[in-house]
């Protein structure tokens, strides 16, 4: 064996052991771990078990893209829930999927980010990465760990183009991403156009099946004015400065802050985007457009929910990554906005582990504490009791749609539903028949409701209340048809609530 003298001595360069810092592996640990007790704490909201819903209980491929026709997703995210579901049973498919994605994630973050140790692990902790792209079982899960992993290609001239092309497949938002992706490889001339060409036909495809259905009917609301909708998306900007969600009466996932302050927080969000690109001409216009799109969005369609608005911030993640590989400098206040998301993003976390996100479950427990899985139950909103539905297999009527939903389809009839006073017309059906009911909003004494039992908000801000409608010695409510014929019953959890 040749020694360090030796080698000298022999004209070979001397190697010497790099001792990595301690304290790293500690720290990856935690940020597994955590990312891991987060997921399987998690329960489920009503757009989680849509997808999975979906997925599942769709007869068939062809009947899948029937529904997503009311979903305005491609099909990526349901095709990988569908075959998951048959390896780890339905119920476990959504933490499963999480549990791949946002492990992938973080692994591409901490071990191939070309950024600082201390800098990666703010990323890895930051609110979007830990919570909103990692806990949530959505399809963004999916669109991040692919953004990251075509990130971590950047510079392989084939293999980049694989994870690339695939962002179309999994939501609008991803394929705008792709597209400013687009322009960073057009601007480095670094366009191989087999892949260029397999990222269009994904396009294409992820373009034809979210063709809207006839009956299709949005979940979100469209915009008062174009003016109004600008201002709610300045607003939400405030969120992907600073992204901890608190709403009037708590923690609140998905509200936009009361708070005065939020209302002036977009303009170092808005700082943040300049400075990032000030001297990268091709930067700014990727950013110009991704932005540009969201603003047409909000002020010509409907406004989208904060874990939407926060892909700016993943965009800009983007840019610095690229920026990085070609040795550029981090800039202090992107590296300030970091260390807020990954202060966020442990807060949220302590939050998270400390209530559960939402609370269908626990409403299971009551259901089958008083034996009424067999009775008629009707929900108000319509997608209220989604999660109840999941968990315990019970089939929800809609206020005014004359059908029973485990999931939604959104389309005329659902969105007629939603704006029916629900006191009142509980009021006027009770003498028909018994029927109970799950609701988000507290009845009033007048309307005739019983009450049986509520459970408080998680925090996804979901209350339910739980009432009866007319004589427990009454005849049940008449019996109700699917509202979508033909669909599999979702297999309920072995015990309610667990």
């Amino acid at each position: 064996m040749t020694s360090a003298i030796d080698a000298v001595r022999l004209g070979q360069p001397k190697r010497t052991l790099r001792i990595a810092n301690p304290a790293w592996v500690p720290c990856v640990c935690g940020v597994v771990v955590l990312q891991i007790a987060l997921i399987l704490h998690h329960e489920p909201f009503v757009d989680e078990w849509q997808a999975l819903q979906i997925a599942v209980q769709s007869p068939d491929l062809a009947s899948m893209l029937a529904n997503l026709r009311y979903e305005g997703h491609p099909p990526l995210w349901y095709l990988l829930l569908r075959g998951l579901a048959m390896v780890v049973g339905p119920q476990a498919a959504l933490p499963a999927a999480s549990l791949i994605f946002a492990l992938a994630s973080q692994c591409l973050i901490l071990f191939r980010a070309p950024f600082p140790r201390w800098l990666r692990l703010a990323l890895a902790l930051s609110e979007p990465v830990l919570f909103e792209y990692g806990t949530n079982s959505r399809s963004y899960t999916l669109g991040i760990a692919l953004t990251l992993a075509a990130l971590a290609l950047w510079n392989r001239k084939r293999e980049f183009w694989l994870p690339f092309a695939l962002l179309p497949m999994v939501d609008a938002l991803f394929g705008l991403v792709s597209l400013a992706l687009l322009v960073l490889r057009f601007a480095e001339k670094r366009l191989w156009w087999p892949g260029v060409a397999a990222w269009l036909a994904l396009s294409l495809l992820a373009a034809w099946t979210v063709i809207p259905a006839a009956d299709f009917v949005p979940v979100y609301p469209p915009a008062a004015s174009p003016l109004a909708g600008a201002r709610l998306l300045v607003l939400q900007l405030s969120i992907a400065m600073v992204p901890f969600q608190w709403g009037a009466h708590g923690p609140e996932w998905s509200s936009i802050p009361p708070f005065g302050w939020f209302l002036v927080l977009w303009i170092p969000f808005a700082w943040l985007c300049v400075e990032q690109t000030r001297g990268r001409p091709w930067d700014r216009l990727a950013l110009g457009g991704f932005l540009a799109a969201f603003l047409i969005l909000y002020a010509f369609s409907h406004p989208l929910a904060n874990r939407h608005v926060m892909l700016i911030g993943a965009l800009l993640v983007a840019l610095q990554w690229r920026q990085s590989l070609h040795g550029a400098p981090i800039r202090r206040f992107f590296q300030v906005w970091l260390a807020i998301g990954a202060a966020c993003g442990v807060a949220t976390a302590a939050i998270a582990l400390a209530m559960p996100f939402d609370t269908a479950p626990q409403v299971a427990r009551i259901i089958d504490r008083l034996n009424l899985r067999n009775e008629h139950w009707v929900s108000t909103p319509v997608q209220h009791a989604q999660g109840v539905s999941a968990i315990t297999g019970i089939l929800f009527e809609g206020l005014g749609t004359d059908c029973m939903n485990d999931f939604v389809r959104w389309n005329e009839a659902t969105s007629r539903a939603n704006v029916i006073d629900p006191a009142q017309w509980s009021k006027r059906e009770a003498p028909a028949g018994r029927f109970y009911l799950a609701s988000q909003f507290e009845f009033p004494a007048w309307s005739g409701a019983v009450e049986i039992g509520r459970v408080p908000a998680g925090y996804d801000g979901k209350e339910y209340y739980l009432y009866r409608f007319g004589s427990d010695r009454a005849p049940p409510r008449r019996a109700l048809p699917r509202c979508v014929p033909g669909m599999n019953p979702l297999p309920p959890r072995r015990a309610a609530g667990v």
